[in-house]
């Protein structure tokens, strides 16, 4: 089961989410997405354009983690999961 997770180096939540994965021994790839903060927004890349595409259109927030076909929008989603035992269930075991 594949896991991939867009971040931005700017974004404090996605080095949380990220390190977790680490500390959990999960395999995954991450996917760099820029921010200019001038604009407000996301900058257009190939990884920009990918995240739209698998979230169903624009966001506005990373992390954007996908675990298998499973998307989790973000820390907010995430934490709670965390929290609960329920990420336990679907991330796959021993990375």
């Amino acid at each position: 089961m594949n896991v991939d997770i867009y971040y931005a180096k700017v974004c404090g939540l996605c080095t949380e989410a990220i390190d977790f994965l680490h500390k959990r021994g999960i395999t995954f790839t991450a996917y760099a997405i820029e921010y200019d903060a001038d604009a407000d927004e996301f900058v257009d890349s190939d990884n920009t354009r990918e995240m739209y595409r698998r979230c169903g259109g624009p966001v506005d927030f990373v992390p954007q983690i996908f675990i298998g076909d499973r998307h989790i929008a973000g820390w907010r989603k995430l934490e709670p999961m965390i929290e609960s035992g329920e990420i336990d269930k679907i991330l796959p075991e021993g990375g």
